[in-house]
């Protein structure tokens, strides 16, 4: 038995050293054709549209030194302005329309979560966050998948452009200040990340120790990322936060810093019955960390729907069951969604489409309408808080009189 011990663990190191130089291989030819990300150009009637004003007052503000010169393109015989999203927002700011969280208000945590992988978590995380972005709001977008599917997806290569420290571990185990450090610019100026690396999946084994339960400078596991988040919130209006597809320590941790929870839900039987055991997890978390937990509201987005009679069948039943929890906005599925997420790029950075256009656009009238009702939400916490925060104002005010 001892030998039979010693030659698999022989075998384990052979074949790491093995898997480690083919690592190095794969890391050169993703070097040599690594690319860097941009983002969509389109004109001036576009970006004016996209502001909230006209050609004209861009040209004007233009002409005044208000903006920078803008980019010229040969279109013809004349030449063209060209913009992007980065610029709109520039423009956005010159005009005294750049949106962000109302005064009195913090930062909210959406957070999209399910027990259950294949429901389009990493899809509309992604894509919540570039809406966001091109709204004009300050946005960060927290990777806490080990996959790490949405770091790529911003051009970061794990093991390549990431190496330790940047991703969640250390502010969850050593110092919550230290995720400030992890932090990484992408090609939205308005947009940061904290990415994810597959070592990141080493968290939920440290978490789930004796000791770390008994660690009072950094506290109770479940409940590190609420409070590393709490170093840096002010400088977002929203953070996102891409969960993995599993019941562990950073599932769990995205729980308990969320202040709304969007639950993908692919309307098949065995998601619907996932479902119900993700709730009772979440009661059973509310018992524990009632103190620290602060989540406001909870929606159910219905995700790859088809016209199928078993899917309405199902959705009726969903319906019935958490009727008023339910986005009324749904996500489909679409030839054009699928293409990039299979080639680790947003609708909203599709210069052009890859199929046709009326596709294209049908996936963006989807994604636009379940955004902009979750942004509606995000709206409507920050009036709330607003809200309190006047009400409580005044009654301290009557208590000094």
């Amino acid at each position: 038995m001892q030998a039979m011990r010693f030659n698999f663990r022989t075998l384990c190191r052979n074949a790491a050293e093995r898997g480690g130089q083919m690592q190095r291989r794969l890391l050169d030819a993703l070097e040599a054709r690594h690319t860097v990300k941009s983002l969509p150009e389109f004109g001036i009637e576009r970006a004016a549209q996209l502001a909230g004003c006209t050609a004209s007052h861009i040209r004007n503000l233009e002409l005044r030194g208000d903006l920078p010169e803008p980019r010229l393109v040969e279109a013809g015989s004349i030449q063209r302005r060209i913009y992007n999203y980065n610029e709109v927002n520039r423009i956005r700011a010159a005009i005294g329309k750049r949106p962000g969280r109302p005064l009195g208000a913090g930062c909210v945590r959406v957070v999209f979560s399910n027990l259950k992988g294949g429901v389009a978590k990493t899809t509309m995380s992604l894509h919540f966050t570039q809406y966001l972005a091109r709204e004009g709001y300050r946005v960060l977008l927290v990777d806490a998948d080990p996959q790490a599917t949405a770091t790529g997806a911003f051009g970061f290569i794990p093991d390549l452009d990431l190496g330790d420290g940047d991703d969640l571990f250390p502010a969850l185990t050593e110092n919550p200040a230290l995720i400030e450090k992890a932090i990484k610019h992408t090609h939205w100026e308005n947009l940061h990340l904290l990415p994810a690396r597959l070592a990141l999946q080493y968290a939920d084994w440290r978490l789930s120790q004796p000791e770390e339960r008994d660690n009072e400078t950094l506290g109770p596991p479940p409940v590190r990322l609420h409070r590393a988040l709490k170093e840096i919130e002010d400088g977002y209006d929203i953070i996102v936060i891409d969960t993995p597809p599993s019941l562990g320590m950073l599932s769990l941790n995205a729980v308990a810093a969320a202040n709304l929870i969007v639950m993908p839900i692919v309307p098949h039987m065995y998601d619907i019955s996932s479902s119900v055991q993700y709730f009772r997890i979440l009661e059973q978390i509310c018992a524990l960390y009632e103190r620290e937990i602060n989540v406001q509201r909870l929606s159910i987005l219905l995700t790859k729907v088809d016209a199928s009679t078993e899917t309405l069948n199902n959705i009726a039943v969903i319906n019935g069951a958490y009727g008023e929890l339910l986005l009324s906005n749904r996500m489909g599925l679409t030839k054009e969604l699928q293409k990039s997420a299979s080639d680790q790029v947003s609708i909203y950075e599709i210069d052009q489409p890859r199929g046709s256009r009326d596709t294209y656009n049908r996936a963006v009238m989807m994604l636009d309408g379940v955004n902009s009702e979750i942004l509606l939400a995000v709206r409507q916490l920050w009036q709330q808080e607003v809200l309190s925060g006047i009400e409580a104002a005044e009654n301290r005010a009557k208590v000094i009189v």
